[in-house]
């Protein structure tokens, strides 16, 4: 039998064979069979994983491997299976020549000459002791994971769930088998531009983190905002595989920063916004305005300045004056859209930004300014206004929009009062 292994293994073909397992990350080695089992080939990882040279292999029995955690019962499986002429795949303990053990993971199957007659064994062996040890160790990470306040979720590409931590899941109330295999579109409220996810992919897309603020909703509707990072995580290829995001609850803070901001951006006569509210609103819509020149997003200032209306405080005293801005502000608001932005300017001025061309604007302007002549007065006397219009254009800044719309009203006041200019 051993003259018939040794021819086997002198012909040309298996030479070339084995020469493939020699840069294998994973160990391989051919043993003849029972009961003179011993190696007859060990490839370069084996004999690292080892700690033995191949001659101190080489011809020696696997038992060399062998000491008091390994499994004897797994041994006689393996005989008697390999024995059969089957497959063996199973997990022992082996041991390195310093005398430290290590978990192995077999397949064994059998190599037969052209009569049938198994002449050896070749083994694939895997250690999985580093494998034990990360599996452990996930486990454990997942275990702190779930504990952390903040609500992390691991996507595929499609923004299909793979991962949710406890937190998610309880913050937004959908059961666990809702959320893996779910699309994050569960909580979308769609209360946010399409400009924003537009941005939010081109950047997660682009392999960068996207931070950003986020409105969502709760299974039962409640809205909640999330101040969220998305980041891609990439394979060995540099290929993004999954999206996590980690997010925060930030419902609170945004509600008592609202209350504050609204303070802040009220006018306390009119009850109106101020410049500061329309100067924040009017930027966004620049800015979108710059990323998307077009019709779709070009907005309108108007002006409104009422007339003579210091001889009416000078006549009527200043708190009568006051009722006639709280009066005007309540007949312009009754003009417009949920979506126009009306705030008080500073004095008897009261702008109104619309996300309108001039040409809709126009018509807006002119309702406001006939409105304000038919509903508007003290006493006996009727009050008007003069009003000026602008449109942005892809020349302008913000600052060269105001100026111009100024100008418009300059111009009304000009030309007689009552009226509407644009420029």
């Amino acid at each position: 039998m051993i003259v018939q292994h040794l021819d086997f293994f002198d012909e040309h073909w298996f030479k070339v064979f084995i020469q493939s397992f020699d840069a294998s990350i994973d160990s391989v080695v051919i043993t003849s069979p029972s009961p003179e089992e011993h190696f007859l080939y060990v490839n370069d990882s084996f004999k690292a994983k080892t700690g033995y040279s191949e001659a101190q292999l080489v011809g020696k029995s696997p038992r060399i491997l062998q000491g008091e955690k390994t499994n004897r019962a797994t041994l006689d499986e393996l005989k008697a299976t390999l024995a059969r002429g089957e497959d063996f795949v199973g997990k022992n303990i082996n041991y390195h020549k310093n005398g430290t053990s290590y978990r192995v993971h077999w397949f064994i199957t059998s190599l037969k000459d052209p009569q049938g007659n198994i002449v050896a064994h070749i083994s694939y062996q895997k250690n999985i002791t580093q494998s034990v040890f990360e599996h452990n160790q996930l486990k454990l990470l997942s275990s702190a994971v779930d504990q952390v306040e903040q609500m992390i979720v691991i996507t595929d590409l499609d923004a299909k769930i793979v991962y949710s931590n406890a937190s998610f899941i309880n913050q937004y109330g959908f059961d666990y088998d809702e959320v893996v295999g779910g699309s994050m579109r569960m909580i979308k409220s769609d209360k946010q531009t399409k400009s924003f996810y537009k941005d939010m992919w081109s950047t997660i897309i682009g392999g960068v983190s996207f931070h950003g603020i986020f409105v969502n909703r709760h299974k039962d509707g409640t809205l909640f905002f999330e101040k969220k990072t998305i980041s891609p995580l990439k394979n060995e290829e540099g290929n993004i595989e999954f999206y996590v995001s980690i997010a925060q609850d930030i419902t609170q803070l945004m509600h008592e920063k609202s209350e504050f901001q609204d303070k802040a951006y009220r006018d306390s006569l009119t009850g109106l916004y101020n410049r500061f509210k329309l100067e924040e609103v009017a930027q966004h819509r620049y800015n979108k305005f710059k990323s998307y020149p077009d019709e779709s997003t070009a907005f309108s200032l108007i002006l409104i300045d009422l007339d003579n209306f210091k001889s009416i405080n000078d006549t009527y005293g200043h708190d009568q004056g006051d009722e006639v801005l709280v009066h005007l502000a309540k007949i312009v608001q009754n003009q417009l859209r949920s979506d126009d932005l009306l705030v008080r300017w500073g004095g008897e001025e009261f702008l109104i930004c619309i996300d309108k061309p001039i040409d809709k604007a126009l018509i807006v302007a002119q309702k406001v300014a006939l409105a304000i002549e038919k509903e508007l007065s003290i006493g006996s006397r009727t009050i008007t206004a003069s009003l000026g219009i602008s449109q942005i254009t892809a020349q302008d800044d913000m600052a060269s929009l105001f100026k111009r719309v100024d100008k418009a009203l300059y111009r009304s006041k000009q030309n007689g009062k009552n009226q509407v200019t644009q420029l």
